[in-house]
Order: C-alpha cells, then structure tokens, then sequence
C-alpha cells in the first residue's frame, strides 16, 4: 500500500481514519503528573491550587497526587461513538482502537454490541523499565487469548522482570494482526529527567526492536516533541503513528489516514511496508495548555463545591477523584 498522504495534508483519496489510543471510564488515571503538566502554566498553577483548597476543606487533609486517581467521563459507546463522528465527518471509514490503562473491558463489552462486533480488544500497558516507566499501545489482539494476554501483562506490571519482556513481547507480535505502538516515547511522565528518560526510551527501543512496530506520535504532547519522534522515528528506521489520548470530551486530535479498509490491513500497512499517514485535526492547533485545563476541568467536573465522597463506588465517579491507597 501507498501513502495517502503528508503529515498535515487533507484526507483526500484515503479509504479509512484510524484512531488510535483514546480512553474510558474503565480507565483509571493517576494525578500524579498534574503538577508537572502545570509547570509554566500560571493558569494550570491557579486550577491545581484551587483544587487543592477544595480538597483541603472538604476532607481536612492535604492533597496526595501519588494517590489520587479519576476515570475519564466516557463511557464505551459514548466514547466510541465521539471517535467515530470526527472521522465519519471527514469522509472516511472510521476504524477506532480503544487502549484503556492496563484492562481491555471497554472493547470486549463493544463487541457484545452488534455495531461494534469488529472492535479490536486492545490496551495502553504500563511497561516499568530501569528506573521509568513506559506505555505500549497493543492493538489488536486475538480475542479468544485476550484475557489471557492482558492477565501477563498485568503481572508483568505488578512484578517486573526485564528478563521476561522480550518474551511477553515476542508473544505479543506473533499474531500478525496485532499492532504495538511505544505511546509517547519521550514524555518522562516519571520525572526521572527528560534526557535520561529520552535516552532509555533509545535504548528500549533499540533493545526490542522487532517486536515494536511503531513510535507513537501523541495528540495530548508538544508539538515539539513530536517533531523529536519523528527524528526519532526516522533514526530508527521506524513508522511514526497518530495516537490521540484521549481522555475527556475533545476527540483525538491527531489520527491515521489509510487506504486500508480494515484494522488488519492498516496493522499490515505498518509491520510490514512501515507506511504511515497522518492527520491534524483543528483541535491539535489549539495552544495546548488551554486543552489541557479543559481537560484538567473535566477531571475536576468542573466545580468546586466539593469531591466525591470515599463511600461512593469507583462505577457512579465517572471523570472525578476518588482515593484509592493501594493506588
């Protein structure tokens, strides 16, 4: 397959739009990195303080990022459906890959749905790694071994052996039909510092290689950044995909255009002919730190007037934040 098109060039004469990495509500999201997605920003700064007052007042004790977490306030239909719309409104096909944290319910309940059948089961993997932490979008597995895929991962996650990752992603990518994507390779959500962080993330990459199809080009990141993926990319001898991370009501701001018409045959454009296309969508050209106090919002629902109580159940605290100290 040939390239549709250039990076911020129209859609024309592709088939499908593939979004890639988005969020639901069976996705739970840390706070920890709140404050250093604040850093430069004395609105972010305001919002978090206020927050913090809040949070202060309502349960007379000090805000613990580390141990605070929310879930975005989609559901799975509603959050399909909002990656579908954007697609659908620019002419193409829409092939949605939703990758909530660590857990694959969203898209094993899609399929129950007869408008959904085909969704791929697929998860953002939180991968621990010499000292920081790395994300892996694994799109696409086989559903009949899904659980039991999702079930290593998860232990691989809580019990790190870097002498057992190879083989898990060696596992992973027999499937030919599965995609795996290093999400955000050079954000150091960790904080262990960005030129050590950047320098691992050469070496993982460089480390597992041929299992690893992909580095992710992210919606929610600096377009700087991005361009440094791209570098990253071309060094490496690697495609550079959209991902959106999606994790409120704005739909993925960067997608995949294809002439592919299904999921498989997008995977093979990448693994194989290493071929990707890319979109921006109007909203990635927003300053970023307005999107994300919108989305800063979102998690706090928008007001002030106090948090969810402890005694409510994680399933009615959908987009708010709750404690959790196992977290």
């Amino acid at each position: 397959m040939k390239p549709c098109t250039t990076w911020t060039e129209a859609a024309a004469d592709c088939r499908s739009g593939v979004s890639l990495h988005s969020h639901t509500s069976h996705s739970r999201e840390t706070l920890e990195c709140l404050p250093r997605l604040a850093e430069g920003s004395p609105l972010l700064r305001g919002m978090l303080r206020l927050a913090a007052d809040c949070y202060r007042r309502q349960r007379n004790r000090e805000l613990d990022y580390r141990a605070e977490w929310w879930r975005p306030p989609l559901g799975p239909r509603e959050a399909l459906a909002l990656e579908r719309g954007q697609i659908e409104q620019l002419g193409l096909r829409p092939l949605v890959s939703i990758t909530d944290h660590d857990n694959i319910e969203a898209p094993q309940l899609l399929r129950l749905l007869s408008e959904s059948r085909d969704m791929p089961v697929s998860v953002e993997w939180t991968v621990p790694w010499r000292g920081t932490e790395f994300h892996v979008g694994v799109h696409q597995m086989a559903p009949r071994r899904a659980s039991e895929k999702m079930a290593a991962l998860r232990a691989f996650t809580a019990d790190p052996g870097e002498q057992e990752l190879g083989g898990l992603l060696e596992w992973l990518a027999e499937e030919p039909e599965t995609l795996i994507v290093l999400n955000h390779p050079l954000w150091d959500e960790k904080g262990v510092g960005r030129d050590r962080h950047a320098g691992l993330a050469i070496a993982f990459v460089r480390e597992y290689r041929r299992w690893v199809h992909a580095l992710e080009l992210n919606g929610l990141r600096a377009k700087a950044e991005n361009h440094l993926v791209l570098e990253m990319a071309a060094q490496l001898g690697m495609a550079a995909v959209a991902g959106g991370d999606r994790h409120g009501m704005e739909p993925n701001a960067l997608i995949n255009v294809t002439r592919a018409r299904t999921f498989a045959e997008f995977v093979e454009e990448i693994r194989e002919d290493r071929i990707s296309s890319v979109v921006s969508m109007p909203q990635y050209g927003v300053p970023r730190y307005m999107r994300i106090a919108s989305l800063v919002l979102e998690v706090l629902r928008a007001r002030w007037d106090g948090w969810h109580p402890e005694e409510k159940s994680a399933s009615t605290i959908r987009g708010s934040c709750v404690r959790d100290s196992s977290y």
